[in-house]
């Protein structure tokens, strides 16, 4: 399959969630290289899915937060 991001010159039917790609937006194009007539359009980001999550660099806490290392107990 291979993709191309192109400007809709009429209104067209997303393939993932079902919903209008209005007239004059971007979306994505997708052709079948093994049959050319199949072609799919999509939004870039489909309207009903929720925005990209942002990874946190932060650590994770301790399981328990109050456990102290043995070698401070023995100081």
């Amino acid at each position: 399959m291979s993709s191309k991001k192109i400007i809709a010159k009429r209104d067209l039917i997303c393939d993932l969630c079902g919903m209008k790609i209005p007239r004059s937006s971007w979306c994505w194009i997708i052709h079948d290289d093994a049959m050319p007539e199949i072609v799919y359009f999509e939004h870039i980001q489909c309207p009903s899915r929720p925005a990209a999550a942002k990874v946190s660099n932060r650590p994770d806490y301790p399981k328990h937060a109050h456990h102290q290392s043995v070698a401070t107990m023995m100081a």
